[in-house]
């Protein structure tokens, strides 16, 4: 059977913030899919007509793909979103009113949101629903769901990659920030005589602000630093993740850039790595201890970050997981 991936990088989601992830991962599912793996690409012109007739109460239009049936292939959506999956369950339902089997890749499937995302599941009724997020899966199977699989996320390793640049700063931390590593961090910088300025370390001053709006540009100053702060929603929104505490792609591109992580592990990290692959406060690890041992052991950081970048490439690419949905559907 083959995967046919049902995408909306043409479309709005293309100005969304996840999607250059999802890009990623279509790429990758391509790329290493081989003849395996195709796109169906949905029409912007369609998507356009459709948010205006849902104003005024009017049933959508599908597209053309949903009217024949594909007896070799399986229809997958990525839903980054909640959001997402409730604005295509009417094209999922109309692939499966045509007798063809659909597929759902999920990405933030939070606990709060667990009843909503039950209800487009059994509106939609997916033959299979790939988790990124284990604790989810979990839920669902103690549910009764069946065709239910954890496949964890993964990191676009085409744009997050060592790029062989001398390592001349120490911390970064994107996105969210977290405040207690951050008061850490800046206490270090004081204690060694460094400045607290984006030569030493790179943070978002303001709620609003976006470092490195050029996820390319991103890549490039994590591999140029040597710690790369990574924690889990579930420490600073529990309001919003609820039990979910996950490996999300933060992990796999530092790693992918050959930068040591440094912050709290996700429930399943220890699964996926099951080695020392990060510098862990959950193990309760001294921050300055840490950072000056591997200061003054470069072969042991060296071991570290090369070890990561190597276990990743072997078992935690998109091209694993891609195989790993293909042997499913084909199993």
């Amino acid at each position: 059977m083959k995967l046919i991936i049902l995408s909306e990088m043409k479309s709005f989601i293309k100005q969304g913030s996840s999607a250059p992830q999802i890009d990623g991962q279509e790429k990758a599912f391509l790329k290493y899919g081989g003849d395996d793996v195709e796109i169906v690409h949905k029409n912007i012109i369609l998507k356009n007509i459709n948010r205006f007739t849902s104003k005024i109460g009017l049933a959508p239009l599908c597209e053309g793909f949903t009217r024949k049936k594909r007896d070799d292939g399986v229809y997958c959506y990525i839903a980054v979103s909640l959001v997402f999956l409730q604005d295509n369950a009417y094209l999922l339902k109309e692939l499966k009113k045509h007798g063809n089997k659909v597929a759902i890749y999920t990405y933030d499937v939070w606990e709060p949101e667990f009843d909503e995302w039950q209800k487009v599941f059994d509106d939609v009724k997916p033959d299979y629903i790939f988790f990124g997020f284990k604790k989810s899966m979990e839920h669902y199977e103690k549910l009764g769901y069946q065709n239910i699989y954890w496949v964890p996320l993964s990191g676009d390793f085409e744009i997050f990659k060592p790029y062989d640049l001398e390592k001349t700063r120490l911390f970064i931390q994107m996105g969210r920030r977290n405040d207690e590593l951050h008061e850490k961090m800046l206490d270090y910088l004081k204690k060694h005589g460094l400045e607290d300025n984006r030569d030493n370390y790179v943070y978002r001053k303001d709620r609003n602000e976006r470092i490195y709006p050029d996820i390319n540009e991103l890549a490039k100053e994590i591999s140029r630093s040597k710690y790369f702060v990574c924690v889990p929603k579930y420490y600073e929104n529990f309001k919003r993740t609820g039990n979910i505490n996950e490996t999300i792609c933060r992990f796999y591109e530092g790693m992918a850039c050959k930068t040591m992580l440094v912050g709290m592990k996700s429930d399943t990290f220890d699964e996926l790595f099951p080695y020392k692959a990060m510098i862990s406060f959950n193990d309760g690890e001294d921050f300055e201890e840490q950072i000056d041992y591997y200061e003054t052991h470069p072969e042991e950081y060296g071991a570290i970050v090369n070890k990561n970048y190597e276990y990743i490439m072997e078992h935690h690419s998109w091209g694993n997981r891609v195989k790993q949905i293909l042997e499913i559907i084909n199993g």
